[in-house]
């Protein structure tokens, strides 16, 4: 029988290179992502091996149509990676509308979205957090993504911890800067909303950004192939 992976965030970017991984290695994936047209040309590719779930994790009722697509199967791959940059922009100036919208996507999402899944996880499944080096280091105009990424490293070691005795494994990863529309969002913003935002343009023009594919590949070995300790 086929092992299942359920992926965030896999219309595009990192997410859509992970499912073309795992479908490759002989996985079936459900692909979850708020825009369905990604997510149908995924599908559309590899008709056998891709559910294509149209719902913001941000929301229970998201949630709740991922829990029902997964309803009755064992999950072996749990991979979180949905999450917004957005808003850019001082602290002094963050809306509470724009910041709920965020925690909600990147911190809610992942938090009760395991929580709706645990029935389907078993001894031996992995659940994958896709981080980020935000979660470590204060950047200027990206305090909600700071906070959000900081609060969910932190959420990991949490569910790490809890779900021990059940043999469900839980792990973390930065990628760190790889070429993805999150990437092209960047390098749109405003200075005045985020000053490093030349830096970031600089990373595209010279080349120093990751392929997703390359990225793919290291998390591929991680869900698939890494000792329990490294995990």
């Amino acid at each position: 029988m086929k092992k299942t992976a359920l992926i965030t965030g896999a219309g595009t970017g990192i997410g859509r290179a992970l499912s073309e991984f795992l479908i490759e290695a002989g996985l079936q994936v459900i692909a979850v992502g708020r825009r369905p047209q990604p997510l149908e040309s995924l599908r559309a590719s590899h008709p056998d091996a891709v559910v294509a779930v149209s719902a913001d994790v941000g929301t229970e009722a998201g949630r709740l149509a991922i829990a029902e697509a997964v309803s009755g199967a064992v999950l072996n791959l749990l991979v979180h990676n949905a999450a917004v940059l957005e808003p850019a922009g001082p602290l002094a100036e963050m809306s509470l509308e724009a910041w709920r919208e965020h925690q909600a996507i990147n911190l809610e999402g992942p938090l009760f979205l395991t929580q709706a899944l645990l029935p389907r996880l078993e001894s031996g499944s992995r659940i994958l957090h896709i981080s980020s080096g935000a979660a470590h280091t204060a950047i200027q105009g990206w305090a909600a993504y700071c906070m959000s990424k900081a609060a969910l490293h932190m959420g990991y070691q949490c569910w790490r911890n809890e779900l021990q005795a059940r043999g469900v494994l839980v792990g973390s990863v930065r990628p760190g800067v790889v070429d993805t529309p999150m990437q092209e969002a960047i390098r749109d913003f405003d200075e005045t909303a985020f000053p490093l935002v030349e830096k970031f343009r600089a990373f595209k023009a010279d080349g120093e950004l990751e392929p997703p594919e390359r990225v793919a590949c290291f998390l591929g070995w991680l869900l698939l192939k890494a000792p329990e300790a490294t995990f």
